[in-house]
């Protein structure tokens, strides 16, 4: 072979392999990898679930931990412009920590959940024009209580301990279902809540005041977030505590975004799993 064939040969493959370890260091600051948060890891199993209710069909994975008995779960709300995918991350942590999720995809966002409007039908509305995003947060609650209803009768769910997770607009989703599901949502996690989104949040007595919800709640936020700053959490926290001391817990991670990066995701998952023992 001549010497600049092999020469080239060299360098492509030189490049393809810094190419790939780039990628991959890439995928693990952003992504992270998954790994039990609790005294010992559990193996799980992830099937596709649909919750299908009115004219609508929402497109769902279930992870169920292995072994007998039926185990706490979290319903993850997704966040605007994403899917079911989103905080995989955290979720198979979870899983791995022997905590049941359903993670779906809200109606609007992706083709797979289906409706009487366009399958993508919300997907490329703007931000920030009109009211568009607040009408949205009530449509996703319609779909977070159709969830929360049928989630409540599959037989590997302890219903006693069943808890929200929400990102984001998926935050917002989370606290405004949250506040007629008091007796059977035993807590909730809010990451980077865009509260904003429901003008009624911190209003004291109005029909979505957060507060309605009695339960115990978790906020978790970084400090680098420039879609929701810090201090719309910390005025969420407080009003949280203004109804009962406690009410709420605000865990700040510092130098984070909006979307926890790949380490941060697992860091999640570890206070996810610690509040659910603390309130078990």
């Amino acid at each position: 072979m001549k010497t600049w064939i092999k020469r080239t040969l060299i360098i492509t493959s030189t490049a393809a392999a810094a190419v790939s370890a780039f990628t991959a260091v890439s995928l693990i600051h952003y992504v992270g990898i998954p790994q039990s948060v609790s005294n010992k890891k559990t193996s799980y199993t992830i099937k596709t679930q649909r919750v299908d209710y009115d004219d609508i069909s929402l497109y769902g994975k279930i992870l169920i931990p292995e072994g007998k008995g039926r185990f706490p779960t979290v319903i993850y709300a997704h966040g605007a412009e994403s899917d079911y995918k989103a905080d995989m991350t955290t979720l198979k942590s979870l899983a791995e920590s022997g905590i049941a999720c359903y993670t779906f995809d809200f109606y609007g966002w992706t083709k797979r959940s289906t409706g009487p409007e366009d399958t993508h039908w919300f997907h490329d509305i703007p931000r920030g024009v009109d009211d568009s995003y607040q009408k949205k947060v009530l449509q996703q609650v319609e779909d977070l209580n159709a969830v929360i209803d049928t989630v409540k009768t599959w037989n590997f769910v302890d219903t006693s301990h069943l808890y929200l997770l929400g990102s984001s607009m998926g935050g917002a989703t989370a606290s405004a279902a949250a506040i007629t599901h008091s007796t059977d949502v035993h807590g909730i996690i809010l990451q980077y809540p865009a509260i904003n989104l429901n003008p009624d949040a911190l209003k004291t007595g109005a029909p979505l005041d957060v507060n309605g919800y009695t339960g115990p709640v978790l906020i978790l936020q970084g400090t680098k977030d420039k879609i929701v700053p810090l201090e719309m959490a910390r005025s969420l926290t407080d009003h949280y505590n203004i109804k009962k001391a406690n009410h709420a817990k605000l865990i700040i991670y510092k130098g984070q975004p909006h979307v926890f990066t790949g380490k941060y995701k697992v860091k999640a998952a570890k206070d996810i799993y610690a509040f659910m023992q603390e309130n078990s």
